[in-house]
């Protein structure tokens, strides 16, 4: 049998609820994405949602890690090459955001070439670099938000 506490209680939320559902809220998403993009979240940005979409369609084949050794650069995207640079952009793998800071155009468009699903190199390698000093922004404001601080 319900007490009429357990009454009072479930009543007031019910009340909370349709009264929350009358007046519209602004959107929490903005300060989600600030507050993880330093974490690398995925961006909710309509460019950036195209660039990510088109690069998950990535199976993993390794066509663009064969032209790479040929032209014999398979490390200018990390060390898991270029097949692993995609993967851990669009699976969020702990890529390391350094990865493409000096990558040739000429190697970028070789590999959207040879990748049979056409996955944007030149594009994702834009997105990681903007992360990628978005983060280190981030990281530097800390820095001289601690450095600020009295005894610090």
């Amino acid at each position: 049998m319900m007490s009429f506490e357990s009454f009072v209680r479930l009543g007031w939320s019910f009340f909370r609820t349709v009264l929350r559902g009358l007046f519209p809220r602004r959107s929490q998403l903005p300060r989600f994405e600030a507050q993880y993009r330093p974490d690398g979240v995925l961006s909710t940005a309509p460019a950036e949602v195209a660039v990510q979409e088109q690069a998950q369609r990535c199976f993993a084949c390794g066509a663009c890690d064969v032209v790479a050794l040929e032209r014999g650069e398979f490390g200018a995207l990390g060390p898991g090459g270029p097949m692993g640079f995609v993967v851990g952009v669009t699976r969020q793998a702990g890529l390391d955001l350094g990865a493409a800071a000096d990558v040739t155009p000429a190697l970028l468009g070789a590999l959207t070439e040879a990748c049979p699903v056409q996955v944007p190199f030149v594009a994702l390698v834009d997105l990681v670099r903007r992360r990628r000093s978005e983060a280190d922004g981030v990281a530097h404001a800390a820095g001289t938000a601690r450095t600020a601080l009295p005894g610090a």
